[in-house]
């Protein structure tokens, strides 16, 4: 069996979320995506043995990455703990968003295994805590937590699009604003 190299990992991965960018997940095929990456078709299975086992990987490498850039447990107090999170979703919305869409396709699809979906919710598992203690320590409303974390990721991907057309000098201060909406839709 051939050794894995990192680097080809990577461009594999960057190929398929630009395929799915450009052409959607029907799109998608695993002859695209090794054309897309430079290597061989017979590489490519090497690395992920079918369309769904890829779309797996990669679903679940970039929330890998969107929680450990966004979903940390700081031990802040609920509020600034909120609006830490709040403000690191919005730059990786705004930063990612190649990433974002792919993500959102796949979840949308039926490629996507239930033991993916499990393992990615676990990475929001921080903020999931947050709004409970914020919920116990009656900060929050007594909302079911799903519908909290929906309207947080709706809202915020929504105004990521305004966001990210605001100069950069300015960005901070809009992301603060947007963040300070979204505690101020969930306090109690």
């Amino acid at each position: 069996m051939k050794r894995k190299d990192a680097a080809k990992a990577r461009d594999i991965r960057a190929a398929a979320v630009q395929t799915v960018q450009e052409l959607g997940i029907a799109g998608l095929s695993m002859e695209a995506v090794a054309r897309r990456a430079g290597v061989a078709t017979g590489t490519l299975y090497v690395y992920h043995a079918s369309k769904e086992a890829l779309l797996d990987a990669v679903y679940l490498a970039i929330k890998s990455e969107l929680a450990a850039a966004v979903f940390r447990d700081d031990g802040l107090p609920v509020r600034p703990g909120l609006l830490r999170m709040a403000g690191a979703y919005l730059d990786y919305l705004v930063e990612h968003r190649a990433e974002v869409a792919f993500t959102e396709q796949v979840r949308h699809s039926t490629f996507l295994s239930a033991e993916t979906r499990h393992a990615a919710e676990q990475g929001a598992r921080a903020l999931y805590d947050l709004l409970e203690r914020g919920k116990r320590e009656l900060l929050l409303k007594p909302l079911d937590t799903a519908i909290m974390i929906a309207f947080l990721q709706g809202t915020m991907r929504e105004l990521s699009l305004a966001l990210a057309a605001v100069p950069a000098s300015k960005r901070a201060a809009v992301r603060e604003q947007i963040a300070i909406l979204c505690w101020d839709g969930l306090k109690l």
